[in-house]
């Protein structure tokens, strides 16, 4: 691998370990900031209300919740293929729903099943006037049913307020949703503006303290374009900005929007009418607590803003939304719209998130062989997808073998050179460049898989972020492929198996590797192994078993490449537009590095005769195609 590929890979493997570094200073920043939580046994700093003490506030205020009006919750199953996979429960304060409990997804460090909602101040489908002010009209259960359920109250003096529930099923396909038709109804000469209020999310927080904070947030996807943010809105810039409590959207063509932590969201897809293109969000901290650590995080709210309309007696408005709330399976989700996808988030190094979506859904599909009772189906499935991937690259990988074989068999000639013109670096690459062109030797030809595996990792690693199907599957001795693989603590420190063995399976194959380059390079090469094994020991193990089978099948690859014919390395000599191979003589065309070897002869020409030197002449080896012997001439005598 020449210089230029060391480069982008080490700059490549500093920033996956800066991202890193990074995210573990923001939970240190957040769990030592001020607390300005909300949410459930959270200390309030806002002016955030309780619920079922206040309705909204202003002069519409409604009146205080009574004695007689206590909640009355109400229970409806989300179905997958028949199967309930989603608990409902519905509040009679606000009309929505408190939680929504995912019966098949455990919580990391703690009993119980992972439930959303759990710090939101109100129900999901809570009207509000601001993100401040949320309702908590008493709405009265009328009408009810295994699959839906209608609640009615009055919003503010003269205005009724019904809102229906339905259940969508889902299938494999295709997440269980909710559809909630809102009507508003006014009394005689009572006119109504819809545009003073917004439905609401509720909220998404981590579910576990050392959750990626950076795929926690919020999102929407207008006018063709998917926007997904996280609490850099509401803090304040290092050189710019101030921090805020809320942001306003203006947007136009609005799809969806929602909130979303790194498993787990919740999107609200509006109709045609119910659509006012206008948003907000809001995000404040709240204590966390996951049975193993303590410490802050974010959590997020949006608001749809109502249409701008009027309604009165003769008009009764009725707006409608599809809402999801549930665990983010890849292809669900492609499901749930036209651009639902989306809602994945591949979002670190989103430029791969397409490689992304190809693996998981490859990845999903390899699972599917095996029985639905296989303890560690995901775990062989992570390990087929990467041999299969090894072995669509081994063409690659068996070409760049054989080329760094055959530079490493040039490396006497270039320290030559390296010694020789030490003082011209100008001159020296120039005449690197020609002896790779007289050898038919492409360096990229050596780096060109590792730069194949770098998107490919990309997306492996934007895929293991995001797949809700890896949480709680085990494999061998890893308990939750979506965790590190902790084994024990030696003084207090974790010892996790699957980055080590990533560690020494790679050392391995780089020793088997044909080395090229210099001493500085191969001294950089062979930090790689310390700075991917720093960057995934505290992360998913999935990601471990990932790099560290592919070490293994590279290692296997490499000793098979080792055991065929060396490859020969025989100078090539240029004759007009063909180069010719010197010991078979079949023409063939130029190479990349031929031809920029020629590009740089010629710019070198060109500045020697500027400066009025004689131009660099090819040196011509006599016995070559195209170069006269020279005439043997007879000794001269005296006479």
């Amino acid at each position: 691998m020449d210089r230029k590929g060391w480069i982008i890979l080490i700059i490549c493997s500093i920033l996956l370990v800066l991202n890193y570094k990074f995210l573990l200073s923001n939970q240190d920043k957040i769990d030592t900031a001020p607390q300005t939580g909300v949410g459930d046994n959270v200390e309030e700093t806002g002016p955030v209300t309780s619920e079922a003490k206040v309705g909204v506030s202003g002069d519409t205020a409604t009146e205080t919740v009574s004695e007689k009006e206590k909640d009355e919750p109400y229970e409806l199953f989300g179905l997958t293929d028949g199967e309930k996979v989603v608990k409902y429960t519905f509040s009679s304060i606000g009309g929505g729903i408190k939680t929504a409990e995912m019966l098949h997804e455990g919580k990391v460090f703690s009993e119980g099943n992972v439930t959303l909602n759990e710090r939101g101040d109100s129900v999901i489908g809570a009207l509000a006037r601001s993100y401040k002010d949320k309702e908590t009209t008493f709405y009265k259960r009328i009408e009810e049913s295994d699959k839906s359920v209608i609640y009615e109250g009055q919003l503010e003096e003269g205005v009724t307020v019904r809102k229906a529930w339905t259940l969508v099923e889902g299938n494999a396909e295709k997440a269980p949703m909710l559809n909630l038709v809102i009507l508003f109804k006014t009394d005689e000469g009572k006119t109504f503006d819809l545009s003073k209020y917004s439905i609401t999310t509720g909220t998404a927080a981590p579910i576990f303290v050392d959750e990626q904070v950076n795929l926690a947030g919020w999102f929407y996807y207008a006018g063709g374009d998917y926007k997904n943010e996280d609490h850099g809105n509401f803090t304040a810039g290092m050189f710019w900005g101030e921090a805020k409590d809320v942001d306003h959207i203006r947007i136009e063509n609005l799809e969806y929007a929602g909130v979303n932590s790194q498993f787990f969201g919740t999107a609200i897809f509006p109709s045609a009418e119910a659509n006012n293109h206008s948003i907000w969000a809001s995000g404040k901290e709240a204590e966390q607590k996951d049975g193993k650590e303590t410490g802050k995080r974010w959590v997020f709210e949006v608001g749809l803003d109502l249409p701008d309309r009027k309604v009165t007696s003769a008009i009764p408005v009725p707006l409608s939304y599809d809402i999801f709330i549930g665990a983010k399976q890849n292809r669900q989700m492609s499901a749930l719209s036209k651009n639902s996808d989306d809602i994945m988030n591949f979002s670190m190094f989103s430029a791969f998130g397409w490689i992304s979506d190809k693996m998981n859904k490859a990845l999903n599909g390899i699972n599917n062989w095996f029985p639905e009772s296989s303890d560690w189906s995901w775990g062989f499935a992570i390990v087929l997808l990467t041999i299969f991937i090894r072995i669509i690259i081994w063409p690659l990988h068996n070409k760049s073998t054989r080329t760094m074989k055959r530079m490493s068999k040039l490396q006497p000639i270039m320290k030559e050179l390296r010694e020789k013109h030490k003082d011209n670096p100008q001159k020296l690459n120039q005449e690197t460049m020609k002896l790779y062109r007289e050898y038919g030797v492409n360096p990229m030809g050596g780096c060109l898989p590792m730069l194949v595996q770098i998107p490919i990792f990309f997306g492996v690693f934007n895929m293991i972020n995001a797949a809700v199907e890896l949480r709680g599957e085990s494999f061998m001795w890893v308990k939750d492929l979506s965790q590190p693989d902790h084994l024990t603590d030696i003084f207090g420190f974790p010892v996790n198996l699957l980055p080590i063995l990533m560690a020494v399976t790679m050392v391995i194959q780089m020793r088997m590797t044909p080395q090229t380059g210099d001493k500085l390079q191969r001294r950089i090469f062979m930090l790689m192994p310390l700075m991917f094994f720093v960057f995934c020991y505290n992360y998913a193990s999935a990601l471990a078993l990932y790099w560290t089978t592919q070490n293994i099948v590279s290692i296997g690859q490499t000793w098979l490449t080792q055991r065929m014919p060396e490859p020969e390395l025989t100078k090539k000599l240029a004759k007009g537009g063909a180069t010719i191979d010197v010991d078979d003589g079949k023409p063939r065309k130029k190479g990349f590095m031929e031809r920029m070897a020629e590009k740089l002869e010629e710019a070198q020409n060109q500045r020697d005769a500027a400066a009025g030197r004689a131009p660099l002449k090819e040196k011509k080896i006599p016995g070559q195609p195209g170069v006269k012997k020279p005439k043997k001439r007879s000794p001269k005598t005296g006479g």
